[in-house]
Protein backbone atom coordinates (compact mmCIF):
# COMPACT_ATOMS: atom_id res chain seq x y z
CA UNK A 1 0.00 0.00 0.00
CA UNK A 2 3.01 2.42 0.96
CA UNK A 3 4.50 1.87 -2.32
CA UNK A 4 1.06 2.03 -4.10
CA UNK A 5 0.48 5.78 -2.46
CA UNK A 6 3.74 6.95 -3.28
CA UNK A 7 2.99 5.69 -7.24
CA UNK A 8 -0.07 8.03 -6.82
CA UNK A 9 1.64 10.46 -5.90
CA UNK A 10 4.17 10.88 -8.11
CA UNK A 11 1.59 10.27 -10.89
CA UNK A 12 -0.34 13.86 -10.00
CA UNK A 13 2.82 15.27 -9.88
CA UNK A 14 3.34 14.47 -13.39
CA UNK A 15 0.00 14.94 -14.47
CA UNK A 16 0.39 18.75 -13.09
CA UNK A 17 3.75 19.28 -14.56
CA UNK A 18 2.27 18.19 -18.07
CA UNK A 19 -0.58 20.58 -17.89
CA UNK A 20 1.76 23.01 -16.80
CA UNK A 21 3.72 22.63 -19.95
CA UNK A 22 0.94 22.75 -21.98
CA UNK A 23 -0.19 25.69 -20.60
CA UNK A 24 3.15 27.16 -21.10
CA UNK A 25 3.87 26.08 -24.85
CA UNK A 26 0.09 27.80 -25.92
CA UNK A 27 1.09 30.51 -24.29
CA UNK A 28 4.21 31.32 -26.32
CA UNK A 29 2.32 30.45 -28.87
CA UNK A 30 -0.02 32.93 -28.73
CA UNK A 31 2.74 35.96 -27.71
CA UNK A 32 4.33 35.02 -31.08
CA UNK A 33 1.32 34.35 -33.08
CA UNK A 34 0.57 38.54 -32.35
CA UNK A 35 3.68 39.66 -31.83
CA UNK A 36 3.73 42.06 -35.10
CA UNK A 37 0.86 43.74 -32.94
CA UNK A 38 1.76 43.89 -29.57
CA UNK A 39 5.68 44.64 -28.80
CA UNK A 40 6.79 43.45 -25.29
CA UNK A 41 8.24 45.63 -23.09
CA UNK A 42 10.40 44.10 -20.07
CA UNK A 43 9.55 45.66 -17.12
CA UNK A 44 13.92 46.70 -16.34
CA UNK A 45 14.42 50.23 -16.00
CA UNK A 46 13.69 53.85 -17.58
CA UNK A 47 16.40 54.31 -19.48
CA UNK A 48 15.11 51.39 -21.89
CA UNK A 49 11.98 52.93 -22.75
CA UNK A 50 13.67 56.32 -23.37
CA UNK A 51 16.17 55.01 -25.47
CA UNK A 52 12.68 53.38 -27.80
CA UNK A 53 11.51 57.10 -27.60
CA UNK A 54 14.54 58.97 -28.50
CA UNK A 55 14.51 56.99 -31.93
CA UNK A 56 11.12 58.50 -32.74
CA UNK A 57 8.80 55.13 -33.45
CA UNK A 58 5.99 55.95 -35.03
CA UNK A 59 3.02 53.81 -36.05
CA UNK A 60 -0.52 53.80 -36.45
CA UNK A 61 -1.09 50.51 -34.26
CA UNK A 62 -0.20 52.00 -31.07
CA UNK A 63 -1.71 49.63 -27.17
CA UNK A 64 -3.03 51.67 -24.92
CA UNK A 65 -0.97 49.89 -22.63
CA UNK A 66 2.03 51.10 -24.13
CA UNK A 67 0.77 54.37 -25.20
CA UNK A 68 0.16 54.97 -20.91
CA UNK A 69 3.81 53.61 -20.16
CA UNK A 70 5.18 56.30 -22.29
CA UNK A 71 3.03 58.84 -20.73
CA UNK A 72 4.34 57.60 -17.52
CA UNK A 73 8.23 58.06 -18.49
CA UNK A 74 8.23 61.06 -20.11
CA UNK A 75 4.91 63.22 -19.69
CA UNK A 76 4.22 62.20 -23.52
CA UNK A 77 0.88 63.45 -24.81
CA UNK A 78 0.09 61.35 -28.00
CA UNK A 79 -3.52 62.59 -28.18
CA UNK A 80 -2.08 65.45 -29.77
CA UNK A 81 -0.77 65.75 -33.05
CA UNK A 82 1.87 68.77 -32.87
CA UNK A 83 4.03 65.43 -32.00
CA UNK A 84 7.13 63.85 -34.11
CA UNK A 85 6.84 60.74 -31.96
CA UNK A 86 3.20 59.41 -32.36
CA UNK A 87 2.96 55.51 -30.80
CA UNK A 88 5.40 52.88 -30.54
CA UNK A 89 6.10 49.98 -33.48
CA UNK A 90 9.10 48.00 -34.62
CA UNK A 91 8.22 49.80 -38.14
CA UNK A 92 10.57 48.03 -40.57
CA UNK A 93 11.34 45.24 -38.67
CA UNK A 94 9.66 41.64 -39.28
CA UNK A 95 7.19 43.74 -41.70
CA UNK A 96 7.11 43.50 -45.02
CA UNK A 97 10.30 45.83 -46.45
CA UNK A 98 9.55 48.57 -49.09
CA UNK A 99 10.81 47.88 -52.76
CA UNK A 100 14.37 49.02 -53.04
CA UNK A 101 14.73 51.11 -56.11
CA UNK A 102 18.90 51.31 -55.43
CA UNK A 103 21.06 49.65 -52.84
CA UNK A 104 20.82 51.06 -49.62
CA UNK A 105 23.84 52.76 -47.55
CA UNK A 106 25.22 51.07 -45.01
CA UNK A 107 23.98 52.23 -42.21
CA UNK A 108 27.50 52.75 -40.15
CA UNK A 109 29.23 53.48 -43.29
CA UNK A 110 28.52 57.70 -43.16
CA UNK A 111 29.80 58.27 -46.80
CA UNK A 112 26.74 59.54 -48.92
CA UNK A 113 27.67 62.71 -48.63
CA UNK A 114 27.40 65.30 -51.70
CA UNK A 115 27.62 69.30 -51.93
CA UNK A 116 24.56 70.28 -53.67
CA UNK A 117 24.59 71.84 -57.45
CA UNK A 118 23.43 75.26 -58.47
CA UNK A 119 20.77 75.33 -60.38
CA UNK A 120 19.34 78.19 -62.55
CA UNK A 121 18.91 81.15 -59.50
CA UNK A 122 15.25 82.60 -59.14
CA UNK A 123 14.74 85.90 -58.27
CA UNK A 124 16.37 87.13 -55.02
CA UNK A 125 14.27 87.43 -51.92
CA UNK A 126 14.33 90.11 -50.11
CA UNK A 127 15.27 89.41 -45.94
CA UNK A 128 14.13 91.12 -43.60
CA UNK A 129 16.27 93.50 -41.46
CA UNK A 130 18.36 92.13 -38.24
CA UNK A 131 16.14 94.51 -36.29
CA UNK A 132 13.39 92.48 -37.39
CA UNK A 133 14.61 89.22 -37.04
CA UNK A 134 15.65 90.43 -33.36
CA UNK A 135 12.72 91.76 -32.64
CA UNK A 136 9.91 89.09 -31.63
CA UNK A 137 6.45 89.77 -30.26
CA UNK A 138 4.05 86.63 -31.01
CA UNK A 139 6.52 83.69 -31.21
CA UNK A 140 4.49 80.30 -29.92
CA UNK A 141 6.06 77.66 -28.54
CA UNK A 142 4.88 74.20 -27.65
CA UNK A 143 7.04 73.25 -24.38
CA UNK A 144 7.24 69.65 -23.63
CA UNK A 145 9.71 70.72 -20.55
CA UNK A 146 9.56 71.66 -17.01
CA UNK A 147 11.65 74.58 -18.37
CA UNK A 148 10.58 78.26 -18.30
CA UNK A 149 11.82 80.11 -21.59
CA UNK A 150 11.45 83.67 -22.94
CA UNK A 151 11.36 83.45 -26.57
CA UNK A 152 11.38 86.96 -26.61
CA UNK A 153 14.12 87.65 -24.97
CA UNK A 154 16.31 84.70 -26.77
CA UNK A 155 15.32 85.88 -30.35
CA UNK A 156 17.12 89.30 -29.17
CA UNK A 157 20.16 87.40 -28.23
CA UNK A 158 22.82 87.52 -30.95
CA UNK A 159 23.82 83.96 -32.88
CA UNK A 160 26.53 82.24 -30.38
CA UNK A 161 28.31 81.67 -33.89
CA UNK A 162 28.62 83.50 -37.38
CA UNK A 163 29.22 81.93 -40.73
CA UNK A 164 31.16 83.29 -44.00
CA UNK A 165 28.97 84.09 -46.80
CA UNK A 166 30.54 82.40 -50.08
CA UNK A 167 33.00 80.44 -48.70
CA UNK A 168 34.73 78.05 -49.71
CA UNK A 169 34.43 75.86 -47.47
CA UNK A 170 30.79 74.29 -45.71
CA UNK A 171 29.08 76.08 -43.01
CA UNK A 172 26.08 73.96 -43.12
CA UNK A 173 25.49 70.18 -42.49
CA UNK A 174 21.82 68.87 -43.60
CA UNK A 175 20.99 65.70 -42.23
CA UNK A 176 18.01 63.15 -42.46
CA UNK A 177 17.27 60.57 -39.73
CA UNK A 178 15.10 59.24 -40.91
CA UNK A 179 16.10 59.27 -44.54
CA UNK A 180 13.12 56.87 -46.03
CA UNK A 181 10.52 59.12 -44.63
CA UNK A 182 7.97 60.24 -47.68
CA UNK A 183 4.61 62.15 -48.26
CA UNK A 184 1.02 60.90 -49.07
CA UNK A 185 0.14 59.59 -52.39
CA UNK A 186 1.77 56.44 -54.49
CA UNK A 187 5.50 57.19 -53.14
CA UNK A 188 4.14 55.33 -49.57
CA UNK A 189 4.92 51.88 -50.00
CA UNK A 190 2.46 50.15 -47.33
CA UNK A 191 1.80 50.57 -43.91
CA UNK A 192 5.47 51.81 -43.44
CA UNK A 193 5.57 55.25 -45.15
CA UNK A 194 9.01 54.46 -46.18
CA UNK A 195 10.57 54.73 -49.56
CA UNK A 196 13.95 54.36 -50.48
CA UNK A 197 13.98 56.55 -53.70
CA UNK A 198 15.61 59.62 -53.04
CA UNK A 199 13.34 61.30 -55.48
CA UNK A 200 10.01 60.75 -53.53
CA UNK A 201 11.15 60.94 -49.90
CA UNK A 202 12.45 63.06 -47.14
CA UNK A 203 16.01 63.70 -49.38
CA UNK A 204 14.30 65.46 -51.96
CA UNK A 205 12.75 68.18 -49.93
CA UNK A 206 16.88 68.28 -48.41
CA UNK A 207 18.07 68.81 -52.11
CA UNK A 208 15.60 72.04 -52.29
CA UNK A 209 16.81 73.07 -48.88
CA UNK A 210 20.15 72.06 -49.90
CA UNK A 211 20.05 74.25 -53.32
CA UNK A 212 17.87 77.41 -51.93
CA UNK A 213 21.51 77.76 -49.75
CA UNK A 214 23.65 77.32 -52.20
CA UNK A 215 21.48 80.16 -54.06
CA UNK A 216 21.92 82.69 -50.99
CA UNK A 217 25.19 82.23 -50.82
CA UNK A 218 25.33 79.80 -47.92
CA UNK A 219 27.76 76.73 -48.52
CA UNK A 220 26.68 73.63 -47.19
CA UNK A 221 26.67 69.66 -47.44
CA UNK A 222 23.79 67.27 -47.93
CA UNK A 223 24.33 64.13 -46.39
CA UNK A 224 22.13 61.57 -47.18
CA UNK A 225 23.44 58.56 -45.60
CA UNK A 226 20.30 56.37 -44.79
CA UNK A 227 19.18 55.78 -40.81
CA UNK A 228 16.64 54.08 -40.93
CA UNK A 229 16.23 51.12 -43.43
CA UNK A 230 16.50 48.31 -42.89
CA UNK A 231 16.17 49.02 -39.02
CA UNK A 232 14.43 51.60 -38.32
CA UNK A 233 15.32 51.19 -34.52
CA UNK A 234 18.37 52.55 -33.19
CA UNK A 235 18.40 55.41 -36.02
CA UNK A 236 19.55 58.18 -33.76
CA UNK A 237 22.46 55.89 -33.11
CA UNK A 238 23.37 55.71 -36.56
CA UNK A 239 22.49 59.73 -37.22
CA UNK A 240 25.18 60.59 -34.55
CA UNK A 241 27.85 58.79 -36.25
CA UNK A 242 27.20 60.59 -39.29
CA UNK A 243 26.96 63.95 -37.61
CA UNK A 244 30.40 63.24 -35.61
CA UNK A 245 31.87 62.17 -39.44
CA UNK A 246 31.00 65.08 -40.76
CA UNK A 247 32.30 67.80 -38.16
CA UNK A 248 35.20 65.40 -38.44
CA UNK A 249 35.50 66.01 -41.98
CA UNK A 250 34.51 69.69 -42.49
CA UNK A 251 35.41 71.53 -38.85
CA UNK A 252 34.10 74.82 -40.96
CA UNK A 253 30.73 73.49 -40.11
CA UNK A 254 28.45 75.62 -37.83
CA UNK A 255 24.95 74.23 -37.98
CA UNK A 256 23.52 70.83 -38.50
CA UNK A 257 20.12 70.63 -39.72
CA UNK A 258 18.15 67.23 -39.32
CA UNK A 259 15.09 67.50 -42.08
CA UNK A 260 11.99 65.18 -41.38
CA UNK A 261 8.29 65.12 -42.19
CA UNK A 262 6.11 64.79 -39.37
CA UNK A 263 3.47 62.32 -38.84
CA UNK A 264 -0.24 61.54 -37.37
CA UNK A 265 -2.77 58.73 -38.20
CA UNK A 266 -6.13 59.37 -36.90
CA UNK A 267 -8.61 56.24 -35.82
CA UNK A 268 -10.68 56.72 -38.90
CA UNK A 269 -7.21 56.42 -40.62
CA UNK A 270 -7.07 59.44 -41.84
CA UNK A 271 -3.76 61.72 -42.15
CA UNK A 272 -2.60 64.57 -40.53
CA UNK A 273 -2.04 67.25 -43.36
CA UNK A 274 -0.67 70.80 -42.04
CA UNK A 275 -0.65 73.14 -45.22
CA UNK A 276 -1.55 76.91 -45.99
CA UNK A 277 -2.07 78.39 -49.17
CA UNK A 278 0.55 81.10 -50.53
CA UNK A 279 -0.34 83.24 -53.81
CA UNK A 280 -2.03 80.07 -55.07
CA UNK A 281 0.30 77.88 -54.11
CA UNK A 282 -0.58 74.44 -51.46
CA UNK A 283 2.82 74.86 -49.31
CA UNK A 284 3.35 72.28 -46.11
CA UNK A 285 3.84 74.42 -43.12
CA UNK A 286 7.12 74.03 -40.89
CA UNK A 287 7.70 72.86 -37.43
CA UNK A 288 11.24 73.73 -35.60
CA UNK A 289 11.73 71.31 -32.88
CA UNK A 290 14.89 71.82 -30.26
CA UNK A 291 15.79 68.98 -27.47
CA UNK A 292 17.26 70.08 -24.51
CA UNK A 293 18.98 67.61 -21.37
CA UNK A 294 15.48 67.60 -19.66
CA UNK A 295 16.33 63.65 -19.76
CA UNK A 296 19.91 63.65 -18.05
CA UNK A 297 22.24 63.66 -21.09
CA UNK A 298 24.61 66.06 -21.00
CA UNK A 299 23.47 69.22 -23.77
CA UNK A 300 24.77 72.49 -22.97
CA UNK A 301 24.09 73.62 -26.09
CA UNK A 302 20.17 73.66 -26.22
CA UNK A 303 19.66 78.00 -25.39
CA UNK A 304 22.06 78.60 -28.16
CA UNK A 305 19.94 76.41 -30.53
CA UNK A 306 16.59 77.38 -28.84
CA UNK A 307 17.54 81.27 -29.50
CA UNK A 308 18.91 80.37 -32.90
CA UNK A 309 15.51 78.90 -33.93
CA UNK A 310 13.39 81.54 -32.61
CA UNK A 311 14.79 83.85 -34.97
CA UNK A 312 14.12 81.42 -37.85
CA UNK A 313 10.93 81.17 -36.74
CA UNK A 314 10.23 85.32 -36.43
CA UNK A 315 12.13 85.47 -40.16
CA UNK A 316 9.93 83.09 -41.23
CA UNK A 317 6.51 84.82 -39.61
CA UNK A 318 7.88 87.67 -41.37
CA UNK A 319 8.35 86.47 -45.06
CA UNK A 320 5.59 83.60 -45.10
CA UNK A 321 2.63 84.04 -42.64
CA UNK A 322 0.90 81.06 -41.39
CA UNK A 323 3.63 78.95 -42.39
CA UNK A 324 5.25 78.05 -39.25
CA UNK A 325 3.96 76.08 -36.62
CA UNK A 326 4.75 76.82 -33.08
CA UNK A 327 8.21 75.42 -31.94
CA UNK A 328 8.32 72.56 -30.15
CA UNK A 329 10.47 72.49 -27.01
CA UNK A 330 11.12 68.45 -26.44
CA UNK A 331 12.65 66.99 -23.38
CA UNK A 332 14.57 64.33 -25.74
CA UNK A 333 18.41 65.69 -27.12
CA UNK A 334 17.79 64.52 -30.56
CA UNK A 335 21.49 64.72 -31.30
CA UNK A 336 21.21 68.55 -31.21
CA UNK A 337 24.64 68.42 -28.50
CA UNK A 338 26.76 68.71 -31.17
CA UNK A 339 26.83 72.26 -32.68
CA UNK A 340 25.46 75.87 -31.31
CA UNK A 341 23.51 75.65 -34.33
CA UNK A 342 21.26 72.32 -34.43
CA UNK A 343 17.75 72.24 -35.60
CA UNK A 344 15.84 69.32 -36.46
CA UNK A 345 12.69 70.66 -38.86
CA UNK A 346 9.42 68.89 -39.54
CA UNK A 347 8.40 69.84 -42.84
CA UNK A 348 5.03 68.58 -43.52
CA UNK A 349 3.45 65.52 -42.40
CA UNK A 350 2.57 61.80 -43.71
CA UNK A 351 -1.13 63.70 -45.18
CA UNK A 352 1.03 66.74 -47.10
CA UNK A 353 2.22 65.56 -50.79
CA UNK A 354 5.78 65.89 -51.77
CA UNK A 355 5.20 68.86 -53.45
CA UNK A 356 3.87 70.65 -50.74
CA UNK A 357 7.11 69.49 -48.59
CA UNK A 358 9.18 71.32 -51.34
CA UNK A 359 7.71 74.50 -50.77
CA UNK A 360 8.03 74.36 -47.61
CA UNK A 361 11.50 73.40 -47.93
CA UNK A 362 12.47 76.05 -49.70
CA UNK A 363 10.86 79.11 -48.02
CA UNK A 364 12.66 77.38 -44.68
CA UNK A 365 15.48 77.70 -46.27
CA UNK A 366 14.92 81.59 -47.07
CA UNK A 367 13.87 81.93 -43.46
CA UNK A 368 17.24 80.30 -42.43
CA UNK A 369 19.36 81.95 -45.05
CA UNK A 370 17.63 85.26 -43.73
CA UNK A 371 19.18 84.72 -40.00
CA UNK A 372 22.79 83.66 -40.97
CA UNK A 373 22.81 86.47 -43.09
CA UNK A 374 21.11 89.13 -41.01
CA UNK A 375 23.82 92.10 -40.80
Amino acid sequence: MRFRSIFIKNFRIKLIIFTAIIALTAAVFILFAKKDSVPVFNEKNDSEYIEILDSGLIHKESKQGIVQKIKEIIGFNTDKPETIISDFSPVFDDKPKPEVTEPPQATESPAHTEHPKEEQKSAPVQFPSKQQILTAEKLEINNATSYSVDLKELCAKENSFSIERNSAEPQILIIHTHTTECFDGDAMNGETERNTNEEKNIVAVGNVIAQTLEQNGIHCVHDKTVHDYPSYQGAYTRELSTVNYNLKQYPSIKAVIDVHRDAYIYPDGSKLTVKYDRNGVSTARVMLVIGTDSLGLSHPNWRDNLSFASKIQNAADIMYPGMMRPINLRRERFNMHTTKGSILIEIGSNGNTLAEAKEGGKNIANSLSAVLLAE
